[in-house]
């Protein structure tokens, strides 16, 4: 298994002024697989697990004195620690309070150590504790994107190819045919991995249900007895509404919408619910007219999302439905695909707009920001389709120079209207980006 972010990895390394690294992501997202993977580039490699190894929390019980704690930890795993040459792993560092507070003296007196922290519902204890901006640098990871499965697939010729932004029919067949499959598989490591070496559906599908399980039984340890409930109608019911508008209504009519909205909001914090709040897009950045009673929220996987709405992969593997048929999921493939090559210092954000009018109903799927540019984009799952809306939002807003169309039809470049196959998303968002 390859991740883009080991090269990032190794670019914080020898940074001239690198911190504390703190990898967020959801469970199963392959946080620890990469920082181990990292490891190997260093002459020593330690690894401290603070939910399976609690003996270790009374070293950072104390006054956080970090000399005295990197050498009871190199006496307890009978390895020295060599400023440079050994990588310092934290793993579920959220079950030690005291870790977390630690991490903002590492930078303070022990800049040469090279520490890397993780842990799953991280945010959790982050929003509890606070963060010591300026003192901790942070890494976003996310399931593999589109291109990243390429790579594993040992296609990293087709994921060049795109950058050329050429068309070629016969590759175009192919990469619609692996996009097809990554839309059932998802791009959590597990299932990638097990498709690669099994070639069975039903393994892949049965190791989806257990992440599935794995995700709410982690229910119990972020949510209330009486809010379980709530939160797991949530959990199963978002993969129905993605592209549309969330209305709380529209889950459940005989709950309490404050009820409903706290369920969403832990979902959030676990990384599972991913918000796209309605931006007016006037100018950037685009954050600052948020509308947050407006929003659509999309899964954190595309996979899991499949296969909680129910998706027979016997059945699609042996007569794939057309995407033309896939209009809400080709949208939370894009959503995915936006946050993967966002910038993994920060939590990256989704934005759309809509225009409520009865005589010019309009809405743009996704609105994003590059270089600057504010750009609307619009998704369809196939090549054709009515692009009214998009020439709305471009006529109401003439500082937008062009808009994008994402679909199954080729790379095309048309006056204000730039367009990208769905599988070449990659291509754009890497392609001049500053």
């Amino acid at each position: 298994m390859k991740r883009d972010r080991l090269k990032d990895l190794e670019i914080w390394r020898n940074h001239l002024h690198r911190k504390p690294l703190l990898i967020r992501g959801c469970r199963q997202v392959g946080k620890s697989w990469l920082i181990r993977e990292f490891g190997k580039q260093f002459d020593t490699f330690i690894e401290i697990n603070f939910e399976k190894n609690k003996s270790i929390y009374p070293y950072f019980s104390a006054d956080l004195n970090i000399d005295t704690i990197l050498e009871k930890i190199s006496i307890h795993t009978q390895t020295k620690i060599i400023p440079g040459k050994t990588l310092l792993f934290f793993d579920e560092i959220q079950t030690c309070e005291g870790a977390l507070h630690a991490l903002r003296y590492f930078k303070e007196d022990k800049p040469d150590i090279h520490i890397i922290a993780a842990g799953s519902l991280l945010d959790f204890a982050l929003n509890k504790l606070g963060i010591a901006v300026g003192r901790i640098q942070f890494m976003q990871l996310y399931p593999l994107s589109f291109g990243e499965y390429l790579t594993v697939l040992d296609r990293q010729d087709l994921r060049e190819f795109l950058f050329k932004q050429e068309n070629d029919p016969v590759i175009a067949e192919t990469l619609i045919n692996h996009l097809k499959d990554y839309m059932w598989l998802g791009g959590m490591p597990a299932i990638i991995d097990a498709w690669l070496t099994n070639r069975d559906h039903l393994v892949c599908q049965h190791l989806q249900d257990e992440i599935i399980e794995s995700y709410q039984i982690d229910f119990h340890r972020y949510a209330k007895q009486h809010e379980i409930p709530h939160v797991t109608k949530v959990f199963e019911s978002i993969p129905a509404h993605i592209g549309n508008k969330f209305i709380y209504s529209h889950i459940d009519p005989h709950t309490r919408t404050e009820m409903l909205k706290n369920a969403l909001k832990l979902l959030e914090t676990a990384g599972i619910a991913i918000p796209c709040y309605h931006t007016s897009a006037k100018q950037p950045p685009l954050g600052a007219m948020q509308n947050d009673k407006k929003f659509k929220i999309f899964y954190f996987d595309i996979g899991i999302a499949q296969r909680l709405l129910g998706l027979d992969i016997k059945q699609w593997l042996q007569n794939p439905l057309p995407l033309s048929n896939q209009g809400a999921i080709a949208e939370q493939f894009v959503a995915q695909e936006i946050l993967a090559y966002a910038d993994f210092h920060k939590l990256a954000k989704l934005y759309y707009w809509h225009r409520e009018a009865k005589s010019s109903n309009a809405e743009i799927d996704f609105i994003l920001q590059k270089n600057g540019q504010i750009i609307p984009a619009e998704v369809k799952s196939s090549s054709k389709g009515s692009m009214r809306s998009l020439q709305l939002f471009l006529e109401s807003h003439p500082e937008c120079k062009f808009g994008l169309k994402i679909s199954t039809g080729p790379f095309a470049n048309h006056n204000n209207l730039i367009e990208i196959p769905l599988y070449g998303l990659e291509s754009w968002f890497q392609e001049n980006s500053s």
